[in-house]
């Protein structure tokens, strides 16, 4: 269990060594791997693939467009859940990459 301490000089030091927007995104995209599983259930887990986080757009490669189309399907859900668990706006869309 992380301490608030050392919880605070670790965000400190990801900030001080400009690595910490590079951390949050990578925590965004996991976020979208568990949301995404957590909707469709365990049979997407080795068909998508969330890439990188530019510009508040998740870029996910998935194995087909039938796939992507219901990831839309969900994608509001999926965007409310991980903005709300940053309680701010880190992901407006997300682009699919087939």
């Amino acid at each position: 269990m992380i301490t608030r301490v050392t919880q605070d000089l670790l965000s400190r030091t990801l900030k001080r060594f400009g690595i910490s927007e590079q951390v949050q995104a990578a925590q965004v995209l996991e976020e979208f791997q568990k949301q995404a599983i957590n909707l469709l259930g365990n049979g997407v887990k080795n068909k998508i693939k969330p890439l990188y986080l530019k510009n508040k757009t998740i870029h996910v490669s998935v194995v087909s467009t039938v796939l992507a189309t219901e990831i839309r399907l969900y994608q509001k859900r999926i965007l409310e859940a991980i903005n709300k668990k940053y309680k701010k706006t880190v992901v407006k869309k997300i682009q699919f990459l087939t």
